[in-house]
């Protein structure tokens, strides 16, 4: 059962509209709240999130390369991710950073 003020792993996925795995991307660099102890997380420090930076509702929304540049200038759409339409690439915010963010082979 859920405690009151509080967001499962899967709702808050939603809500940012992202894969569960992606969540500890965003709370290891200290861009979101972590969960707490029973891995639900607190409803108000989400809202505090989504208010001090509001790209994180953009996370599913695909976007073009002048697009991510404007988050910032070293995003770029990873190879053989997005899409093509109108003769622009697009990915998901969600997929550039987490393409950006792996660890280095």
């Amino acid at each position: 059962m859920v405690r009151p003020n509080t967001l499962t792993v899967e709702q808050t996925a939603r809500l940012l509209h992202v894969p569960e795995s992606f969540l500890p991307r965003l709370y290891e660099r200290r861009l979101f709240p972590a969960p707490d102890a029973d891995g639900c997380f607190d409803a108000g420090r989400v809202r505090v999130a989504l208010r001090r930076l509001p790209w994180l509702r953009e996370l599913g929304v695909p976007l073009c390369e002048r697009e991510l540049a404007g988050i910032d200038p070293r995003l770029r759409i990873p190879p053989y991710r997005g899409f093509t339409w109108s003769q622009r690439r697009y990915c998901r915010l969600w997929q550039c950073l987490d393409a950006a963010w792996a660890p280095a082979a």
